[in-house]
């Protein structure tokens, strides 16, 4: 008999939830034509749809609310997010936790030179101190698809030919496909052909064939045609479209590897970028004894770019784009930054 380890967290919130009767529910899905995106949510019993703002925080982030600083410029807490997304994407089992040291209090004086100081010499995805205000590359926003309308808005000035330049994808989000198409870009979805294949029930919860992967032969052959013409490539970790399922490690360097042969930047849409790690690390070879925290570095290691909707998985509001410092969609976009 399987063991079953008891729950570790303890929930305190309760939401209220109405009950309505078959009938009542019919005559509703009667009226929108069964359209889910007409049918009242407070209706509905079982939502499967759903996937954001719907992350529950630990007593500790409300806690923290409380010792927000609410500045004008530059806040104590504006420092201590940057570094927060400096752990979550460079420093794997090596976090700062910077964000610990204001529950004790405001920071001393020393404090304050040494984490400037120490901000200075960042790059990679967040350029640190005065180099931030200069060649800025950490912009935060309200939810993950002003993340979407910012980047493809921005792009959109380089491009000046008559054809729509080309975004090629493993599977792109219905957000990412609008902000896409609203700054006539055209989307590319390159899903592997076995995407929807049945899948044997009994190796479920025992391997992955990670069918969230892009078709890297359609994709070489698509490169080899119209590089010229591909502004981006976008992967999206994991493939929400399809059905959420994981892209390997393997898939996202031989991706790079594409890339940079071709002069075209790998972006990421990081989401679910932690469930694609904890799935990388249960069911890839080779990945098994690595931290997910280890993992996530190596997925962000391998990118140019990449926003993601933070009320996926880390809170239950706002978005993050950065673009990593000299790196292939630096070099391209130039001024974005």
């Amino acid at each position: 008999m399987k063991e079953i380890s008891p729950p570790l967290i303890s929930s305190y919130v309760v939401k209220k939830a109405q009950s309505f009767t078959r009938a009542e529910r019919r005559a509703i899905l009667e009226k929108t034509d069964c359209n889910m995106f007409n049918f009242p949510s407070s209706m509905v019993v079982v939502d499967l749809i759903t996937d954001s703002g719907t992350s529950a925080l630990f007593q500790q982030m409300w806690a923290a609310l409380m010792l927000g600083d609410e500045s004008y410029a530059r806040n104590s807490w504006y420092y201590v997010f940057l570094d927060a997304i400096r752990d979550f994407t460079q420093r794997g089992d090596k976090p700062n936790k910077r964000y610990l040291s204001l529950f004790e209090g405001p920071e001393s004086f020393e404090e304050i030179k040494k984490n400037f100081m120490e901000d200075e010499k960042e790059r990679g995805f967040v350029n640190g101190g005065v180099f931030q205000l200069e060649h800025p590359n950490f912009f935060i926003l309200p939810q993950g698809r002003c993340c979407e309308n910012v980047l493809f808005e921005s792009m959109r000035s380089y491009w000046k030919s008559e054809k729509s330049p080309l975004v090629l994808s493993n599977g792109l989000f219905d957000t990412t496909r609008a902000n896409i198409k609203l700054r006539e870009f055209d989307g590319v979805d390159l899903f592997l052909p076995e995407i929807f294949d049945d899948y044997p029930l009994d190796k479920i919860g025992k391997e992955n064939p990670f069918r969230g992967n892009i078709d890297l032969p359609a994709l070489q052959k698509a490169l080899e045609k119209d590089s010229a013409r591909t502004a981006l490539i976008v992967m999206t970790l994991t493939n929400n479209t399809g059905a959420g399922q994981p892209v390997s490690m393997e898939n996202m360097r031989a991706v790079r590897k594409l890339c940079e042969q071709h002069n075209v930047p790998l972006w990421i849409d990081a989401a679910r970028i932690t469930d694609n790690a904890a799935l990388i690390k249960r069911y890839e070879k080779g990945y098994e004894s690595k931290s997910i925290p280890e993992i996530l570095k190596e997925l962000f290691s391998l990118a140019d770019g990449f926003h993601f909707s933070l009320k996926k998985t880390l809170a239950n509001m706002g978005g993050v784009m950065c673009l990593k410092q000299d790196g292939l969609f630096d070099k391209k976009y130039p001024k974005i930054g």
